[in-house]
């Protein structure tokens, strides 16, 4: 299962990919945590990881907040899993066992490796920019 961190991160550059423009005005971590319902102080640290990272832009200063600029809304979206360290989920057991392996595979381990790595797939291929669109489109919600 991918971290908290991880999932709020995933939602904060989605909400940020739709609701942000440089030219109208950026969103500051506050903004991001109220329309999202996420703690503020965790939503603001999770939005500067992002950026150190160039997952997400940021300015500083008055006006300032974040924002994804179309550089940006090419990144994949692994790219977030990455930023928040959850990159070890696609390798780990689904039992958690530490010494789960095709040699020496728990209960569950053909099904759960399908799918852990089907999801990985997934995440090289999509895009910041595949979901934003979604959203725009109405297909997909961000509700909370």
């Amino acid at each position: 299962m991918l971290s908290q961190k991880t999932k709020y991160a995933l939602r904060a550059v989605l909400y940020l990919s739709i609701e942000s423009d440089p030219k109208i005005g950026l969103k500051g971590g506050k903004d991001v945590s109220e329309a999202l319902k996420m703690p503020t102080a965790y939503t603001g640290k999770i939005l500067q990881d992002l950026a150190r990272v160039n997952v997400i832009t940021s300015l500083k200063g008055p006006g300032g907040g974040f924002y994804v600029s179309e550089e940006n809304t090419k990144e994949p979206l692994l790219n977030i899993v990455e930023a928040m360290g959850d990159l070890p989920f696609f390798s780990l057991c689904g039992l958690g066992l530490s010494q789960c392996s095709d040699d020496q595979p728990c209960p569950i381990h053909n099904i759960f490796k399908g799918c852990r790595d089907e999801l990985l797939k997934w995440f090289q291929n999509k895009t910041i920019a595949d979901l934003g669109d979604d959203l725009i489109k109405r297909e997909l919600y961000l509700v909370v």
